[in-house]
């Protein structure tokens, strides 16, 4: 979707043992386009909040993958102009994972 107006946040971070480090040039051009927006969390920050945000709202199941205490490999979508400013951030529309699996069914709900 090309002309889609979105905007992507791709969040990198430490899981398995080729994550140790920051991705690489060659990594971060996997996702090429200009609507996103990529960064490394070392600290797991992201993802930690993210799992708290899908659990309170009773996202659970196979929609999302977790190791130990880390959402990863997962997409979440919002509602246009929804913002994920607290604790209590809303209920994200989308959820899939792993995004590998999932990315036939985010086509399907964005159009």
């Amino acid at each position: 979707m090309p002309n889609a107006k979105v905007k992507v946040f791709v969040i990198w971070e430490p899981i398995i043992f080729s994550d140790l480090t920051m991705p690489t040039d060659s990594v971060l051009r996997h996702v090429a386009d200009t609507r996103a927006s990529q960064y490394y969390d070392r600290d797991h920050l992201v993802s930690k909040a993210l799992q708290a945000q899908m659990l309170a709202h009773g996202v659970t199941g196979q929609d999302y993958f977790v190791k130990d205490e880390y959402a990863w490999d997962t997409m979440a979508i919002y509602a246009p102009g929804e913002r994920w400013e607290s604790a209590a951030a809303p209920k994200p529309d989308f959820v899939g994972a792993p995004i590998v699996d999932a990315s036939g069914r985010l086509a399907g709900y964005l159009k």
